[in-house]
């Protein structure tokens, strides 16, 4: 195995897959009624942030911790729970679609792939060589339930678009999820498209920021800023919806709110933290691409492993 079963990837996410089957599709978690539920997704994102940090480790590679950590849950939330998939099929036509046009997150996303069953835990022995189905960018050529291939910032959220309104054409009722950094709105190619996904109605489009305020090189407020969000995506049209990004509710519900919008696409904007998980991120900026040395990496482990012990203490007899 290449993630440790005893410490580092405990199999939340098949407690999620459980619980979820029993549940109608698109339903926003309502508390204490999904208590367990909501706690085996709070779980499972923690054993998504510990195979991030193993990975990084075992490969010994840089990653980009910060913005994979600061989108966990968003991805979490899609893969186990609210998205309509079938990682049997990766091809059903009936899918709802996910594009990661900030590409440079990918081991984030392959981690959900992971976990929602795409993949296997011993594809991760090969990651980034010339012969996995891992490389450094989403590539829908050779890793299953990859549905757009990525990396330039401003490519994958236009490709949604068109896979949107090609949808729409085909009168398929499956729905388009494009995750989008802060820092890539400064790309004009996002609001071009934005502007044509609100001429075309295309409310089977959502689009969802990870709004970190923090680019590669810095805070964002120091560089070209792109706040105020919220006003320019309802200046060109779109639903606006603003969520916290790490808070598991917040964002079922964001999500029901944008399922239940007619007429104009609609934009999740997930207030997030730059590299959420990793204490020495929280202390003080690390740059984009990054690697941990082993107190840091033990350091973010042990604060996982904490909260994990949090979360069982506090809802006991429900969690194993």
């Amino acid at each position: 195995m290449f993630f440790n079963v005893q410490n580092i990837n405990k199999g939340y996410a098949e407690d999620v897959k459980r619980l979820r089957n029993g549940i109608k599709p698109y339903q926003a978690i309502q508390e204490p009624r999904d208590g367990e539920l909501l706690d085996y997704l709070r779980l499972a994102a923690i054993d998504h942030r510990r195979m991030l940090l193993e990975l990084g480790q075992k490969q010994e590679i840089r990653l980009h911790y910060g913005a994979c950590m600061s989108m966990v849950e968003i991805t979490t939330m899609l893969y186990l729970y609210w998205m309509n998939i079938d990682p049997n099929r990766p091809d059903w036509e009936g899918r709802d679609r996910f594009i990661l046009s900030k590409g440079h997150a990918v081991p984030g996303l392959y981690i959900a792939l992971l976990q929602s069953g795409y993949v296997k835990d011993s594809d991760f022995e090969k990651y980034r060589t010339l012969d996995s189905i891992f490389q450094g960018h989403p590539d829908r050529n050779k890793t299953p339930g990859i549905d757009c291939s990525t990396g330039s910032l401003g490519q994958g959220f236009p490709v949604g678009c068109g896979m949107a309104w090609a949808l729409k054409r085909d009168k398929n009722p499956a729905r388009v999820f494009c995750l989008l950094s802060d820092g890539e709105c400064n790309e004009g190619s996002v609001w071009e498209a934005a502007l044509i996904a609100a001429n075309a109605k295309l409310d089977n489009l959502i689009a969802i920021i990870d709004y970190n305020k923090k680019s590669s090189y810095g805070s964002m407020t120091d560089r070209n800023d792109v706040s105020p969000l919220s006003q320019k995506w309802d200046s060109f049209g779109w639903n606006v919806i603003r969520a916290k990004g790490h808070d598991i509710v917040d964002l079922s519900k964001a999500l029901k709110e944008a399922h239940a919008t007619q007429g104009k696409p609609s934009v999740i904007i997930c207030d997030t933290n730059k590299g959420n998980g990793i204490p020495l991120h929280a202390r003080q900026f690390i740059s984009s691409s990054s690697g941990l040395n082993v107190q840091n990496y033990e350091e973010a482990i042990t604060y996982l492993n904490n909260l994990e012990k949090k979360i069982n203490e506090e809802f006991g007899s429900r969690i194993r």
